[in-house]
């Protein structure tokens, strides 16, 4: 409908429908089509792997970008913005055998089970290179046990489980996200902890991880899994397309509480309430 029908059609929200197409379009939940448009065809895992690539690598052009990033090549990231950027990974490997955990519960093929299997056990005790990082910079294993993440690291762990139990489709894809190697990141990072004396002992540790991760080919299983996926409708596309959306916003935010949070000094560090 154009925006004069949907007015008339829907007289009791009509002052309300521009904006609620703005929000629509901006969650993606929009598509335009010609009144006579052709339907829409459902796709093999391998070709939507390449569309879902392409559409993330455009999503991610409408960000800007990322301000950890620039803080470190500005010089201006503190040394407890570094530390609270390990914290916040630590959540995120400690949990991911037990989010992942559901996704093997979903049995599609002898294969997918195989591959899952084994990214399974490739994440088992990564956590404990990060806790060799914190230790050095003081932060025990008691600690450790009682730290809280930040509400959108939570989000995204939390996302990562329920696509995991719920929807197979959206976690296979959403560890595109979570896997994919920045070395240039990785190097400023090295970089700023040398210049405010974080010792060795806490950036190797990470440095490994991602380098296991990228030995690994772990930025690569998306594509893997999805190659064992013979077809994807239109609506799982889009359904997917909407999670890695949110998803993204999510890392996005996430991102922002860190700096906010460790760059207060007033704000407890490590975050433990008991």
């Amino acid at each position: 409908m154009s925006l004069e029908e949907l007015a008339k059609a829907c007289p009791g929200i009509r002052e309300d429908i521009p904006e609620l197409l703005r929000e629509l379009e901006r969650r993606n939940l929009l598509l335009e089509t010609p009144r006579e448009a052709e339907p829409l065809n459902g796709v093999t895992g391998s070709q939507f792997y390449r569309e879902l690539y392409r559409f993330i690598e455009r999503l991610k052009g409408q960000f800007p970008p990322s301000p950890f990033s620039q803080k470190m090549v500005d010089k201006t990231i503190t040394r407890n913005q570094l530390i609270g950027y390990a914290l916040e990974s630590y959540h995120v490997t400690h949990l991911c055998p037990r989010l992942l955990a559901p996704s093997l519960a979903h049995y599609e093929s002898p294969e997918t089970e195989k591959l899952l299997q084994e990214f399974f056990a490739s994440e088992l005790h990564h956590d404990r290179l990060l806790e060799k990082s914190l230790k050095s910079v003081g932060v025990e294993e008691q600690q450790l046990q009682q730290m809280q993440p930040l509400p959108m690291t939570f989000a995204i762990c939390s996302s990562l489980g329920v696509f995991a139990t719920a929807h197979p489709l959206s976690f296979k894809a959403a560890l595109l996200l979570f896997e994919q190697d920045d070395p240039e990141f990785h190097q400023l990072f090295q970089e700023r902890c040398d210049a405010l004396e974080l010792p060795e002992e806490f950036y190797q540790p990470m440095l490994l991880h991602a380098g296991i991760n990228t030995e690994g080919a772990h930025e690569d299983i998306t594509g893997i899994l999805l190659a064992q996926v013979s077809y994807v409708s239109p609506e799982e596309q889009l359904v997917v397309k909407q999670n890695m959306r949110v998803l993204l916003e999510s890392m996005v935010l996430r991102t922002h509480e860190i700096l906010d949070y460790y760059g207060d000094s007033n704000n407890i560090i490590p975050r433990c309430f008991v």
